[in-house]
């Protein structure tokens, strides 16, 4: 049984949970992922930089 799945926010990795919602009924599909937080903070620090160029 999937209960979660914990991804970063590549295009694959959604189409990797929507296949799964489709595969495996007891599997809630976008409902049932968590993006990784660290990803995220890490993209949001790359992003800094660029405001003061």
């Amino acid at each position: 049984q999937v209960l979660m799945i914990a991804a970063d926010n590549a295009s694959s990795n959604d189409t990797m949970v929507a296949e799964l919602g489709d595969i495996l009924p007891c599997f809630g599909g976008e409902t049932n992922r968590t993006r990784c937080f660290l990803h995220i903070v890490n993209l949001v620090v790359k992003l800094f930089p660029r405001e003061f160029d």
